[in-house]
């Protein structure tokens, strides 16, 4: 009996400790290296002077910035709308905070190689975007952390103006330009997943119709 008792308890001993020795060989979770909370975009008018083929945007002394915030769905508080006026030009700035309430938004232009916005939901004709973002060497890169949107012309009513910010898979980038800003077929065209999904009412309008609420 005593013999039966003690391999019983040597078994039990021996089941502790692989059960032990397994669990401190689980590999810890990996933590995404993009955990994004709350993000911001701001538009600052500025004027936008043409040079030959291409235009200088140049800043306004008295322009007032207007900033729309987003939860981490990618909402703005309930009833934003936000009129920006026909023919001008605004500088449209993202910033975007991790859930410890860091700025993240220099990790995309580090990595532009893997990041690129896309401003959807304009009619078309609407507006025109351009990429305005430098890299450490100071060299033009594609992403809309920074970049310009002209309202060229005004609409009766407003839309859904959509900001997504792609994570793409490694090597898609080389297949993207400048002119698929818009592009509404990215999803299927340019493998990934979005960082961010911002959305809110926009509306063009006519000068002297400005407001956002």
């Amino acid at each position: 009996m005593n013999k039966l008792r003690n391999y019983s308890l040597a078994i039990l001993v021996a089941f502790i400790a692989l059960t032990f020795n397994a669990c401190k060989k689980d590999p810890k979770p990996e933590v995404p290296e993009e955990e994004i909370g709350k993000a911001e975009l701001t538009f600052l008018e500025v004027e936008r002077e043409e040079h030959g083929d291409h235009y200088h945007y140049n800043p306004i002394a008295e322009a007032k910035p207007t900033s729309i915030t987003f939860d981490s769905k990618g909402l703005p508080p309930v009833g934003t709308h936000l009129h920006l006026i026909e023919g001008k030009t605004y500088k449209l700035t993202l910033k975007s905070f991790d859930f410890a309430n860091r700025e993240m938004q220099q990790e995309f232009l580090e990595k532009h190689d893997i990041h690129q916005a896309f401003i959807l939901g304009a009619p078309e004709g609407v507006l025109t975007y351009v990429y305005a973002d430098r890299d450490k060497e100071n060299k033009k890169i594609n992403v809309g952390v920074t970049g310009y949107l002209t309202v060229d012309e005004q609409t009766e009513k407003g839309f859904t103006f959509r900001y997504v910010l792609r994570h793409l898979n490694p090597g898609v980038k080389a297949g993207i330009t400048a002119a698929n800003w818009n592009d509404v077929n990215f999803a299927s065209k340019f493998a990934g997943a979005n960082d961010l999904d911002l959305k809110f009412e926009l509306h063009p309008v006519h000068d002297g119709e400005h407001e956002v609420h």
